[in-house]
């Protein structure tokens, strides 16, 4: 091979490399959203503050009805199982399961997004939350997981399966830049 044509070809897999490299796949979804629970934990209240300091558009219910998916455009389920909170909503973890699996199917029905949210890290994980973290996994269009919540690659191996993206941020703050990603929030 000359070397004009093994120089031009070294250049044209060069620029091949920066095209792929600036075609990076990102989730993004619209507003407003429905952020509500899956399991009942305290770990909504910190996505709630997130979403405040990411300026999204959102509606913040616990225990949302299915009904409430046809006024959004995209919902976050906060997965992690609470015995506390489940006594609190006066429900039990089968009567949760039961309404989350139906906001799902619903969202499902509408095409609208179902974006799992799990900040909870390890003590968000084993047999009472991981009972909804699997429900919700396996019907996510997208998911944001506290690297301390994938330390056994549950997450990383679900989305892998299904073939969507995950958001592994090291630590709960920087789920904003998360969530200001896939709301595409660039001026804050």
């Amino acid at each position: 091979m000359q070397t004009s044509t093994k120089l031009n070809l070294i250049l044209f897999m060069l620029v091949c490399g920066i095209c792929l490299a600036g075609n990076e796949k990102v989730f993004t979804t619209a507003e407003p959203v429905l952020i509500t629970s899956a399991g009942q934990s305290a770990d909504i209240l910190m996505v709630k503050i997130l979403a405040r300091k990411s300026a999204l558009d959102f509606n913040l219910e616990k225990v949302a009805a299915p009904e409430i998916v046809d006024s959004v455009r995209s919902v976050i389920l906060v997965c992690g199982g609470s015995t506390k909170g489940l006594g609190a909503a006066k429900i039990d973890k089968e009567q949760e399961y039961e309404r989350v699996r139906k906001l799902i199917n619903r969202a499902k029905s509408k095409k609208i997004a179902v974006i799992l949210v799990h900040v909870g890290g390890k003590s968000r994980r084993g047999a009472l939350s991981d009972y909804f973290n699997q429900l919700v996994a396996e019907n996510a269009d997208h998911m944001i997981v506290v690297k301390a919540g994938d330390e056994d690659g549950y997450f990383s191996k679900t989305a892998n399966k299904l073939g969507i993206l995950i958001d592994l941020p090291d630590k709960i703050a920087s789920v904003q830049e998360s969530l200001k990603k896939i709301y595409r929030k660039t001026n804050q």
